[in-house]
């Protein structure tokens, strides 16, 4: 199944990568439905509050009976931009 859902994102971003009209904003769709299918009660936000060290592209949350709790934050970027140009680092502060 794991390589099910791996090989269906890789298709979906590389049908959209080559119309050549994509952005980040895109490939959220895709990326969410890759988290998703990653677990059960896993949950993908798109564009969530901010938090206190900014604003994440996308929150990662599994339901746990009925609270859910926060695993992640996933900031998302161009295919092919250089991430250092683009002020991030990895760290965050």
């Amino acid at each position: 199944m794991a390589k099910d859902v791996f090989d269906t994102y890789l298709s979906e971003i590389n049908e959209a990568y080559l119309r050549g009209d994509a952005t980040e904003h895109t490939h959220r769709p895709v990326l969410k439905g890759l988290v998703e299918a990653l677990g059960d009660k896993i949950t993908a936000t798109n564009e969530p509050r901010q938090i206190a060290c900014g604003a994440p592209d996308i929150l990662v949350s599994r339901r746990k009976r009925k609270l859910d709790f926060r695993i992640g934050y996933v900031e998302c970027k161009d295919i092919g931009k250089d991430l250092n140009k683009q002020g991030f680092d990895g760290t965050i502060d």
